[in-house]
């Protein structure tokens, strides 16, 4: 039997953040709590579960990545890097066995945490447009 070829977990992190950039999934975000994504992405960075945002649902659209807890202004990018990521590991680990959620076809544990530690050290990127990035990597049970 032919050995599946690997996939690449940059290239697969880099379609999802170029889809999730399409608009008008981020240019005109849409932030609703009628979105899994969204719902999801906001419960697990609030206070009750990681202690990232302490917004409601409808202020913390618009927070951007400098206003999350991890973020310290006196550390330098290397340092931000390396706790972007393990907050992404536990972001998309939180996705997939605490909510249910599977990978999206080409995607998985790789790319979501290279793809969502791109947002996360980005300090333009708002929590919305990490939405946009969990749901190009994400499948919610709750989506059709």
């Amino acid at each position: 039997m032919p050995k599946k070829p690997k996939s690449d977990p940059n290239k697969a992190a880099a379609a999802a953040l170029v889809a999730a950039a399409t608009p008008p999934l981020v240019n005109n975000c849409i932030w609703s709590n009628n979105n899994a994504a969204c719902v999801n992405t906001w419960f697990c960075l609030s206070e009750q579960v990681l202690g990232q945002i302490d917004a409601s649902f409808d202020d913390a659209a618009t927070l951007t990545m400098p206003d999350l807890a991890y973020w310290n202004e006196l550390a330098g990018a290397d340092n931000r890097k390396v706790e972007a990521a393990a907050l992404a590991d536990i972001l998309t680990k939180l996705f997939t066995n605490m909510v249910g959620a599977k990978y999206e076809p080409g995607q998985n544990y790789a790319s979501a945490v290279v793809a969502i530690t791109a947002v996360l050290t980005d300090e333009n990127k708002t929590v919305c447009e990490l939405a946009a990035v969990v749901d190009e990597l994400h499948h919610f049970i709750t989506e059709g």
